[in-house]
C-alpha cells in the first residue's frame, strides 16, 4: 500500500469537519464555504525546476492549474543536462505575465493565487553542484531549507515534491533533517511524496538507499512518447490534431500574453505529468500510484517504495496517452480564461456527482447500480457519459459487462469468478459538448466480499 494515504484522508476529513463547523457558526455563505473547503482539499506541492525550455512551457500550463494545488515553494535548480540551471529570473518574468491575465482568470475561478503570493514562493536552490556532489554538510540552499521547513511543519497533508530537474535540493533537505532533526525524520519522511521526471542526476540509488521509506515515483517512459519534445509519439493519437503545430498555435501560443510565452510547436512539456498527477480530475490518482490518472500509472519495484512506469495492456506509455486528448482539450479551454473577462464566454469543467459512495462492497454474482445522474455542467452544456473498467488498476483481471456504458446510470454484474478481496475499478467519464470540451471523472472502487 502507498504509505500514509489512509492517515492523510482521515486528517483531511477531520480538518474539513472543523472548517464546516466554523462556517456554520459564522454563517458564511454557501459559496464562501465551498471555496474554503476547496482550499483545504488541495494537495501541497513544491516544484523544483532546471528551467529548460520544456520546463518553461510546462510552467505556462502549470500556472493555469494553480487552482488545484497549494504551492509551498517554486525552486530554481539544475540538472545533469543543465549544470548551472537556466538563471534565477525566468519564473519571476512568467509570473509578471500571469499578472497581466490574473483579473480574467479569477472571473473563472476565484482560487487562482495572487501574483504577489506566487512571487513570495520563489527560492534559489542548488545551481552549481549536481547530484550527490550537492548533498552534505555546508550544501544547504534557500531552496533546500524551504523544503525542510515545509516537511517539518504541522500541516498533516502530504507534500508532493516535484523534480522537473535534478533531485539535489530534495535530497539535501532530507539529509539536513536526518542530521539536524533526527527525532523528526520519520515524521518528515512520512509526508514526503516525490514525483520525478526521468533521472536528471545520479541521486535515485542514493535516495532509495538512504531514505527507503520515502514514497518515490519516477516517470521514466510515459512522458517521452506522449508529451516530451517532438519524439515519435508512437501512440494511437499520434495523428490527432492536438499534436499538430496548427492546433498548438491556434489554441495555445497565440492566445493572449500568457500563451505567447509558450514556445513549443507541438506540446513539448516533459515535466507536466508531475503536476497532472495532482490535478483534481476525479480520478483520485494521489490516493495510490497504481490507480492511474492524468499523470500516469505506476507499480512498485519489489518491496521498495520506488514506483516506476506501469503497463496498461502491455504498454508502459498507455497510462498517460489514454488521457492525452482530454488533457490537451482542458489546457486549451483554460487558456481561453486568460483572455475572457465574461464567465459566460468560456467553458468550465463539468461536476461529476455520484448518488452513492466512491467505495462499494459487493458479492460475486450480484448486480450493482452505478449512478452519476446528479452530475451537472456549470455552463449548461450537454453532458456525455462513458463508464469503463480500469482493469489494470484493480486486482480482478477479468472483463466486467457494463449494462449501459453511455448512460448516467448503469449496472454491472460482479462476475461469478471474482474472489473475496478482489478489487474492481470503474470509471465514470463525463464530457461536455463545448467547442473546447472539458472532461472530469468519478472512480468507483468495488471490493468483492463473501
Amino acid at each position: 500500500m502507498f504509505h500514509h494515504v489512509r492517515v492523510f484522508n482521515i486528517s483531511v476529513t477531520i480538518i474539513m469537519a472543523l472548517l464546516f463547523s466554523a462556517c456554520v457558526n459564522s454563517e458564511l455563505s454557501s459559496a464562501d464555504s465551498n471555496s474554503q473547503l476547496k482550499l483545504l482539499e488541495r494537495p501541497r506541492i513544491i516544484v523544483t525546476t532546471d528551467g529548460e525550455q520544456d520546463d518553461k512551457d510546462s510552467f505556462v500550463r502549470f500556472l493555469l492549474y494553480t487552482t488545484d494545488v497549494d504551492i509551498e515553494a517554486l525552486i530554481y535548480t539544475n540538472s545533469m543536462w543543465h549544470p548551472e540551471g537556466n538563471g534565477t529570473r525566468w519564473m519571476h518574468d512568467y509570473i509578471d505575465v500571469y499578472e497581466e491575465v490574473y483579473e480574467n482568470l479569477i472571473v473563472h475561478d476565484e482560487t487562482f493565487p495572487r501574483p504577489d503570493h506566487l512571487r513570495s514562493l520563489l527560492y534559489v536552490g542548488e545551481m552549481k553542484n549536481i547530484g550527490r556532489e550537492a548533498v552534505g554538510e555546508e550544501m544547504d540552499t534557500a531552496g533546500s531549507g524551504k523544503i525542510v521547513e515545509v516537511l517539518l511543519d504541522v500541516d498533516p497533508r502530504p507534500v508532493w515534491l516535484q523534480a522537473w530537474g535534478g533531485l539535489n535540493n530534495i535530497a539535501q533537505a532530507l539529509y539536513r533533517i536526518r542530521e539536524s532533526h533526527p527525532e523528526q525524520l520519520d515524521y518528515a519522511v512520512s509526508r514526503a511524496y516525490i514525483y520525478a521526471i526521468a533521472e536528471q542526476d545520479d541521486l535515485r540509488e542514493w535516495m532509495v538507499t538512504e531514505f527507503p521509506d520515502v514514497n518515490y515515483i519516477i516517470n521514466l517512459h510515459q512522458f517521452w512518447r506522449v508529451i516530451a519534445y517532438s519524439h515519435d509519439r508512437l501512440n494511437p493519437f499520434q495523428d490527432h490534431e492536438i499534436y499538430s503545430e496548427e492546433w498548438v498555435t491556434q489554441h495555445i501560443s497565440s492566445v493572449g500574453p500568457l500563451g505567447g510565452l509558450y514556445r513549443a510547436r507541438v506540446q513539448e512539456e516533459g515535466d507536466s505529468p508531475a503536476f497532472f498527477h495532482v490535478i483534481n480530475t476525479g480520478l483520485r490518482s494521489t490516493e495510490h500510484p497504481a490507480w492511474g490518472g492524468w499523470g500516469g500509472r505506476f507499480e512498485r519495484t519489489g518491496d521498495s517504495n520506488l514506483w516506476i512506469d506501469a503497463q496498461d495492456n502491455g504498454d508502459n506509455t498507455k497510462p498517460l496517452w489514454r488521457f492525452i486528448v482530454p488533457i490537451s482539450e482542458d489546457f486549451a479551454a483554460r487558456m481561453q480564461w486568460t483572455v475572457t473577462s465574461d464567465y459566460n464566454n468560456a467553458n468550465h469543467p463539468p461536476v461529476v456527482r455520484l448518488t452513492h459512495p466512491f467505495e462499494l462492497e459487493e458479492a460475486a454474482g450480484e448486480t450493482l447500480e452505478l449512478n452519476a445522474s446528479e452530475s451537472f455542467d456549470p455552463d449548461g452544456d450537454q453532458l456525455s457519459f462513458r463508464w469503463w473498467q480500469y482493469v489494470e488498476a484493480g486486482s480482478y483481471g477479468g472483463v466486467i459487462e457494463i449494462g449501459s456504458p453511455e448512460s448516467d446510470i448503469t449496472t454491472i454484474i460482479v462476475p461469478d469468478d471474482a474472489l473475496p478481496g478482489d478489487i474492481i475499478h470503474m470509471i465514470c467519464e463525463v464530457k461536455d459538448d463545448a467547442d473546447l470540451p472539458m472532461t472530469r471523472y468519478a472512480r468507483v472502487v468495488i471490493q468483492v466480499v463473501d
